[in-house]
């Protein structure tokens, strides 16, 4: 990104891939980093016991709904005393990684629905796998890139004719959000 000539990058909402947010902070040092919520919410739920599964969601929702840090803390606090004992390693994961987790809290409240889950992103890529999936042969590298090009152009214009709730008069990191771009 750096080559391409990315200058400033505001926010990388990321999985939890090793080494990741080192490589984030060595080339991007003024940049936050989001781990993604929800993925972290289904990695939870899928290591307790089904029975616990809702009470242990409903916990996790005073973290990551939480309008400020210190109600999001009050919610970890909450998980630790009601779920800490039975599965001590879930609660320090969440503990652990609470920065990475919170950190779509720094931003304004009209924001934060697009920052905190890498789901958009993943959208995107499975879109692009469905539609390159039917080509069985390309017949040149250039053909790959054509297609690609048209998938993403088409996907871009799509999105960019929707009205994103929020954006609208919000200013981040020195920058005016405009809903049009």
């Amino acid at each position: 990104m750096r080559q391409r000539g990315v200058k400033k990058v505001q926010i990388f909402v990321s999985d939890d891939l090793p080494g990741l947010e080192g490589a984030i902070k060595k080339i991007f040092p003024e940049s936050d980093w989001q781990l993604c919520v929800l993925h972290m919410v289904r990695n939870t739920l899928n290591q307790v016991r089904k029975s616990d599964r809702e009470g242990i969601a409903q916990t996790l929702k005073a973290i990551y709904r939480a309008e400020t840090l210190s109600e999001a803390q009050e919610g970890l606090r909450k998980l630790r005393e009601t779920w800490g004992r039975k599965y001590p390693k879930v609660v320090e994961k969440w503990e652990k990684k609470a920065q990475a987790l919170l950190t779509f809290l720094k931003y304004p409240p009209e924001l934060r629905r697009y920052l905190y889950t890498t789901n958009q992103l993943e959208r995107l890529c499975k879109e692009v796998k469905r539609r390159t999936k039917v080509v069985e042969v390309f017949v040149h590298e250039g053909a790959v890139e054509k297609l690609l090009y048209l998938i993403l152009s088409g996907i871009n214009e799509r999105l960019g004719a929707r009205r994103l709730r929020g954006f609208a008069e919000i200013e981040v990191g020195g920058y005016r959000v405009d809903e049009t771009h």
